[in-house]
């Protein structure tokens, strides 16, 4: 006698989405449109933002002027590190704080792409302009952009104070000494896995309104993120603000990938901007701004001896792995250990040997990106 089996034409219950079409609520707009990104986001004589980037990769700032940039047209102020009170992101997971990251560049670079000063104007254009005027002086150090190079004795050292480019240690996700003792058979491999960019449709952005009015946030901040209660924390606590004084928005987010989870040095900037200035402020990165900025992804260079019988049945895996984090601690730090936790993917493995350590590059920060830490 075969039991009865539910027929699976049947309409589903009321309420029920398993088995019946779901209609996206976001498509008529993105398809006609109509929908709103950032840079649609209205706010009638709003200042506009520009930042002076670093062309070197590890260079002591000796000097910034602005003096030329100040006199031209449209231009409301320059600002450098001083100027903002030197103020850094707070430090990421378990890292040391000395690889918290400044919101501008503090006696040193050490990336292509990071933002030294910050030019306001009266429109883009003119800030744009004004920011090709500010004159950096740099003296230029030695880069390190491998990150097995960078623990080689004798490597450029970002950070003197650290005294070297080893950022973090990862040594308890798996740990097995005799991984390999049982195996036949052991290979050896070295994977590269690349660096990318995450270039998303819609570069990074950010509008910043200061509230003017009892009740209102101290400070409104349009971005273009994927984690804006993030946002909102990291504004307040490198500004010095209650959360509560802090309200962060988004438009339709043209595309993530990874790359807009971090709140960075320029979204505060911008909030910051708008406080001083007590005007609206708004910035958008460029493209080419974006490929430097923007954190990149991936960036492991991984060690793998497999340990087997001689009839393919694998009995264990050791694993260490050298991420490039870049220049400063980001979500980087947070790559390797889901490395270790997904270092088996599908396979029965009974054995895992997982260690890691992540390393300060002359490179663009790392962060998460697609199926972070998992390729």
């Amino acid at each position: 006698m075969t039991a009865h089996a539910p027929d699976l034409l049947e309409a589903p219950a009321p309420g029920r989405v398993l088995g019946r079409p779901v209609l996206r609520s976001e498509d008529r707009a993105l398809l006609t449109g109509t929908a709103r990104y950032l840079d649609d986001v209205p706010c009638e004589g709003a200042l506009h933002g520009v930042f002076v980037r670093s062309p070197v990769a590890h260079a002591l700032v000796v000097s910034v002027n602005g003096d030329g940039a100040r006199a031209m047209p449209g231009v409301v102020g320059v600002f450098t590190a001083g100027d903002i009170g030197r103020l850094r992101l707070p430090p990421v997971e378990d890292t040391p704080a000395v690889f918290a990251r400044p919101l501008l560049a503090i006696d040193r670079v050490r990336f292509v792409g990071e933002p030294v000063a910050v030019v306001v104007a009266q429109t883009k254009a003119q800030a744009m302009d004004a920011a090709d005027a500010v004159a950096v002086d740099y003296e230029p150090l030695p880069p390190v952009i491998d990150p097995e190079a960078a623990l080689e004795p004798g490597a450029p050292v970002l950070f003197s104070s650290h005294g070297s480019n080893l950022a973090i240690r990862v040594d308890d996700v798996a740990s097995d000494d005799g991984v390999l003792e049982d195996a036949e058979v052991i290979v050896q491999a070295r994977f590269v896995n690349q660096r990318v960019a995450p270039v998303p449709m819609e570069p990074n952005g950010a509008l910043a309104i200061a509230g003017a009015a009892p009740g209102q946030p101290s400070v409104t901040l349009w971005a273009s993120v994927q984690a804006p209660h993030d946002t909102q924390r990291v504004v307040a606590q490198v500004l010095g603000l209650d959360p509560a004084q802090v309200r962060v928005r988004t438009a339709a987010v043209g595309g993530g990938f990874g790359g807009k989870i971090p709140t960075y040095p320029e979204h505060v900037v911008i909030a910051w901007l708008a406080r001083k200035l007590g005007r609206a402020v708004r910035w958008s990165e460029t493209r080419s701004e974006s490929m430097l900025a923007m954190t990149h992804g991936r960036a492991q260079v991984q060690h793998v001896e497999l340990g087997a019988t001689r009839d393919g049945r694998v009995l264990g895996l050791r694993v260490f792995v050298i991420q490039d984090i870049g220049a400063y601690a980001s979500e980087a730090a947070t790559l390797p250990p889901l490395t270790g936790l997904m270092a088996s993917g599908p396979y029965r493995i009974p054995r895992i040997d997982f260690h890691a350590v992540s390393v300060v590059t002359t490179t663009t920060p790392v962060g998460a990106y697609r199926g972070a830490g998992r390729p």
